[in-house]
């Protein structure tokens, strides 16, 4: 039987043979994708390319990503004008949740919010918890990976967003 790796997998073996983060090189690049913002625009990776990325993935039930995703919006406003984006793809979840969710609380959502029916992209990436974040760098390659909360306390995840800034 073939097994296939996950994205999150292929950049872990990466890290252990290679032995450490380097936001530069990256780890594995994200693999073709298509999906729909919950305004009806089209994001596919290449849509990753060029800049650094931050993809969120959430669901409106997961109480870590109520708690995290204000963060989220701080950081995107730290980042104003700078060559950065941030993705947020709900998942293990309904639209109508999601879209319920970022409707009730406007002022958390000032990124795009993406909507992966049947949790095809978050399968293919390897995101199986709320939340889970992937940051790339302008490669479209991952750079770093968390789940649960803490993810921007962490100073591997400051280190190597303030590298992937300069880089751009």
């Amino acid at each position: 039987m073939k097994r296939r790796f996950s994205f999150v997998m292929v950049f872990l073996i990466g890290l252990i043979v290679g032995g450490g983060i380097n936001a530069s090189a990256g780890g594995p690049k994200i693999p073709a994708f298509e999906l729909l913002s919950l305004d009806g625009k089209k994001y596919t990776d290449k849509d990753l390319l060029d800049k650094p990325t931050l993809l969120v993935f959430w669901a409106s039930w997961c109480g870590t990503c109520q708690h995290e995703l204000p963060k989220v919006h701080d950081l995107k406003e730290k980042t104003k004008g700078k060559p950065f984006q941030i993705i947020a793809i709900g998942f293990k979840d309904s639209e109508a949740n999601i879209r319920g969710y970022v409707t009730s609380h406007p002022n958390v959502f000032n990124f795009p919010v993406l909507y992966d029916p049947g949790d095809r992209v978050a399968t293919r990436l390897g995101a199986q918890y709320t939340p889970t974040l992937f940051l790339l760098n302008k490669k479209g390659e991952l750079v770093l990976h968390h789940f649960s909360e803490g993810f921007f306390e962490r100073l591997d995840f400051q280190e190597a967003l303030r590298k992937l800034l300069k880089e751009v």
